[in-house]
């Protein structure tokens, strides 16, 4: 409301204004003329207490504003994950997506085990390990397991 206000009385000044910009323009480019001749040093020092940088935090020009949050925004969110949660662990039926997850591995991407069991094989065989359940699972396999002595 109050901005309405303020545009409405811009536009009835605007003309009014536009005279006296000008002769402003004039002052201004006449003072700097003497001024630029007449350098004067103001060897004042500039006053900060009592300023509004003497107010001001370093923490809101790093943060970018204040950080203060609604009491019942932990609580909010809170709520909206247990709801969120609740529906897609429990309410939610099953879809052909989550039977597939339901499988193992290895039956989804083939040659997986046998690389895997080869490098448990190499690993154990190197730090001493008991390897009798990996190859049984490799001869399981059809894996000689004397080939991979060879390499």
């Amino acid at each position: 409301m109050n901005a309405l206000k303020i545009s409405r009385t811009c536009l009835k000044l605007r003309p009014a204004l536009w005279g006296q910009q000008r002769l402003m323009a004039q002052k201004v480019s006449d003072t700097n003329r003497k001024q630029s001749g007449e350098s004067e040093v103001n060897n004042e020092p500039i006053k900060y207490f009592g300023s509004d940088a003497a107010s001001w935090r370093a923490k809101d020009t790093r943060s970018g504003g204040s950080d203060e949050h609604l009491w019942y925004q932990p609580y909010v969110i809170s709520g909206s994950l247990a709801i969120f949660l609740l529906y897609f662990c429990i309410l939610r039926e099953e879809s052909d997506i989550d039977l597939k997850l339901e499988g193992n591995l290895f039956e989804h991407v083939k040659g997986l085990e046998e690389v895997q069991l080869t490098m448990n094989y190499k690993y154990n065989k190197e730090n001493g390990l008991d390897n009798r359940e990996v190859i049984k699972r490799l001869s399981e396999l059809g894996i000689d397991v004397k080939l991979l002595d060879a390499n």
